[in-house]
């Protein structure tokens, strides 16, 4: 493995292992852990190798933007904004508590490197769209990426937004689909049937597919010079990622850990990172 994957798979697991200290010190009845563990390697594929911006000046207009529709995910974006230096150990500390800024759901706050408070599913993707469609206007060459869950993309929204943005050819502007093939009710598959590469193409997009747990693949998509249409990558990943009792589980869709069960979970990361 060269430097910069072994870099990159490093950073991943420890975001993996602060998403589960965070959660098990969370004050709720349950955290959303699962759907937070599946996007980590897109997230660290993002902000380590494929954005451009300064985490010292993290409110600057002059950057590529990054907006979390799966908002019920937001643990996974907080504990990467931490990792990369964008919030403090305090803030992070803070989830979920009464008054902080760090809450279920993502809320509009720049300053900590959140732009859009998410949680009604594919609203993100519609600001995603303003957002590069405002860059385009103003001739700014910077991207806007969302990311979006496959069971988000049961919602008509998503559909209705598709098509606007491959009118007005929004090559600024990437979204990438968690495609964990679980919701909270259980597979998508069972739910809705969708036949998703077909159904962006459809809508006059550029698809790419990968798996999102290689940052090899992740960032070859993601590098690709754009060609006058927005670009969707569906991403390959498992729900879960990274701790065996919660991977493919619906039950861990939004869940506690018990001590015991913890003590295995952070144990497999370790392995994992010391393999």
């Amino acid at each position: 493995m060269n430097i910069a994957l072994e870099k990159l798979n490093k950073k991943a697991n420890a975001i993996r292992q602060t998403i589960l200290n965070v959660a098990y010190q969370a004050p709720s009845d349950g955290v959303h852990i699962s759907p937070a563990l599946s996007l980590v390697d897109i997230l660290t594929a993002l902000y380590g190798e494929v954005m451009r911006y300064s985490n010292d000046d993290i409110t600057s207009l002059e950057r590529d933007f990054f907006i979390l529709s799966k908002g019920h995910a937001a643990l996974g974006l907080y504990s990467t904004l931490y990792h990369f230096g964008i919030i403090d150990e305090p803030a992070l500390n803070s989830f979920e508590i009464n008054g902080s800024v760090l809450q279920v759901h993502p809320t509009l706050h720049p300053e900590y490197g959140i732009d859009f408070s998410s949680g009604s599913l594919a609203q993100g993707m519609s600001f995603a769209i303003g957002r590069a469609l405002g860059q385009r206007m103003n001739k700014e060459q910077w991207h806007t990426y969302v990311l979006v869950g496959d069971g988000e993309c049961n919602e008509g929204s998503i559909w209705e937004g598709a098509f606007m943005a491959a009118q007005y050819g929004l090559d600024n502007l990437t979204v990438l689909v968690d495609q964990n093939g679980l919701q909270s009710d259980g597979f998508t598959s069972d739910i809705m049937k969708m036949q998703l590469p077909s159904l962006w193409s459809s809508c006059g997009w550029e698809v790419f597919e990968c798996d999102g747990h290689d940052f090899t693949a992740l960032m070859d998509v993601l590098r690709k010079p754009v060609n006058g249409r927005p670009r969707v990558i569906i991403a390959r990943t498992v729900k879960g990622k990274g701790v065996s009792f919660m991977e493919n589980n619906k039950e861990f869709h939004r869940n506690r850990l018990n001590e015991d069960q913890m003590r295995v979970a952070l144990n497999e990361l370790n392995q994992e990172h010391s393999c």
